[in-house]
């Protein structure tokens, strides 16, 4: 049985985001929101116009990861990071990756495409055409409830390389329920000599709801 969502996160906006039972009717449900979503996400869930699930992710990462040439942006939706990201690190190559068409055609119409080179549509775990080899994959607000499956931390393990940064967040309240499969795989990929835990900071999500998530950043260590 999947984790359940927690109550505060019953506000309207979610609807049919944690309800959707196949990964069309979740990518129309994206489609939709498309224009309208980083108005949602950084008003009325976070209530200071403050985008947290990319922000407190890439702060995270910044602090622990000097140097990316290739970035993979998994969960891109309307490329909030792609700025960030493309300011902090200059990357020759940075992928902007995501269910829905319509959050990618936000995220192209952004002033230089958002610093993206490439814009690819797939559905977690199937990384679609974005094959790598990356040595950074950041990943911000996609691992929820009835979103990416944890699955999808082995298919970012085959696109990047040795030494390369697996960096995303997760809702502590979800990771902390051993059935949504984060925390098992996250330590088994550890057991098995995959990567090494470089950070972990619990930070604030979505303020309006309550709500705060992990930031994960994880070294690679082999594929």
């Amino acid at each position: 049985m999947a984790a359940a969502v927690r109550t505060e996160e019953a506000n309207a906006a979610f609807q049919g985001v944690f309800t959707a039972d196949t990964p069309e009717k979740l990518e129309q449900v994206y489609d939709d929101w498309a224009k309208t979503y980083d108005d949602t996400v950084n008003n009325t869930l976070g209530g200071d116009g403050v985008n947290h699930p990319t922000g407190e992710l890439f702060e995270v990462v910044k602090t622990h990861v000097p140097a990316a040439r290739a970035i993979l942006d998994v969960g891109a939706g309307t490329g909030v990071a792609g700025p960030l990201l493309a300011a902090q690190y200059s990357p020759s190559q940075m992928i902007a990756l995501d269910l829905s068409k319509g959050m990618l055609e936000v995220a192209k119409a952004l002033p230089n495409q958002g610093g993206y080179s490439d814009f690819v549509q797939a559905c977690c775990p199937d990384l679609g055409t974005a094959t790598g080899p990356y040595d950074l994959i950041f990943c911000a607000g996609t691992f929820t409830p009835n979103h990416a499956p944890p699955e999808t931390l082995r298919t970012m393990l085959q696109v990047s390389q040795p030494g390369a940064h697996i960096c995303f967040s997760v809702r502590n309240y979800y990771f902390d329920d051993v059935s949504s499969g984060f925390s098992t795989l996250q330590q088994a990929l550890v057991d098995e000599g995959k990567w090494e835990l470089v950070a972990k900071e619990e930070r604030i999500y979505l303020p309006k709801e309550n709500v705060y998530a992990y930031n994960f950043v994880y070294k690679v260590l082999k594929l």
